[in-house]
């Protein structure tokens, strides 16, 4: 498991200074025995299953506040919560850092990085490589989603000279993106598109949207990114995309399942790059963003005020 990028004792601290009785266990079942006393439970995803939903349940009479450590909340949208309950996930804290990645993954896989790492063990000069080469100057980005990720990617990309084109639920306009279409003009933006983004949460329906049909719209010169989660795309197709020259590369910081089995065919696709669910971090600065809103939740929480990242998952 990948390290925290909070650790317990900025957790502690933090409800020390308050004076908030704070309670860390080390695994599931220590939080179902603790969560009928809670009054507010600050949960990492990965252990939210249908068991400690059905714990939140059984204690939706008490428990007012959930707050999430990162900004997927997918295994809700899984499993359900009360519908009593308020929850905040970690908002914008690693929007800057995900950007980054998500950029680094991009530019790797149009200025043909992997190959000249290959050549440097191989201590080998390829001046051919020059005419793989692509450039963000003047090319045109799909971004899919554009909540706080989405908007700092454009940000970056804006800064290299590309088109951007956001993709969202809306539709609604955004002054950081050249253009903005609803999820339905998908197949016609990536007609068009050099690049893909891919930065929004995974849903019921958002599982899977990177289909078949959807990199068949690609054109061969095109790279696509994944900086959300694996499930949006389907793994299958983009291994055949990719092998059979239908996608030019893509940059994977997430996949299905995590970690990607040694046995698994993408690691072995052309011009592939993943890297292991590492967009988030990026030293002490996310935990110091996730620490500093949860403080700001905190003091909301104690004054009866509205808490900031709040998310409202789909009906089921």
């Amino acid at each position: 498991m990948s390290r925290p990028l909070v650790a317990r004792p900025q957790l502690e601290q933090l409800a020390a200074k308050h004076g908030v009785t704070l309670v860390s266990v080390d695994d599931a079942a220590g939080m179902l025995r603790e969560v009928d006393d809670a009054d507010a439970l600050w949960l990492w995803p990965a252990f939210y299953d249908a068991a400690l939903a059905a714990a939140l349940e059984r204690n939706a009479a008490r428990l007012r506040w959930l707050q999430l450590m990162t900004m997927g909340f997918d295994p809700l949208e899984q499993f359900g919560a009360p519908s009593t309950l308020t929850i905040t996930n970690a908002g914008d804290a690693y929007a800057p850092t995900v950007a980054e990645h998500a950029l680094t993954l991009l530019l790797a896989l149009l200025r043909r990085v992997a190959p000249a790492v290959r050549n440097v063990a191989e201590h080998r000069w390829e001046p051919a490589l020059s005419s793989e080469v692509a450039t963000l100057n003047d090319a045109v980005v799909a971004v899919i989603g554009f909540g706080s990720i989405g908007r700092e990617i454009a940000v970056r990309l804006r800064a290299c000279g590309a088109r951007i084109i956001a993709v969202t639920r809306s539709g609604r306009s955004d002054p950081r993106a050249d253009e903005v279409v609803t999820v339905d003009a998908l197949r016609d933006v990536f007609a068009r598109s050099d690049a893909v983004v891919i930065a929004l949460p995974l849903t019921a329906q958002t599982r899977g949207l990177i289909d078949a049909a959807a990199l068949a719209a690609l054109p061969p010169h095109a790279v696509l990114v994944n900086i959300a989660r694996g499930g949006i795309i389907d793994q299958a197709a983009l291994d055949d995309a990719l092998r059979e020259g239908r996608l030019a590369g893509a940059g994977l910081d997430v996949t299905t399942p995590e970690p990607l089995p040694p046995t698994d065919p993408l690691w072995d696709a052309p011009n592939v790059i993943i890297t292991p669910h590492i967009a988030g971090y990026g030293g002490m600065v996310p935990a110091r963003r996730v620490i500093a809103l949860i403080e700001r939740n905190l003091l909301h929480a104690l004054a009866g005020e509205p808490l900031e990242a709040r998310i409202t998952l789909a009906a089921r």
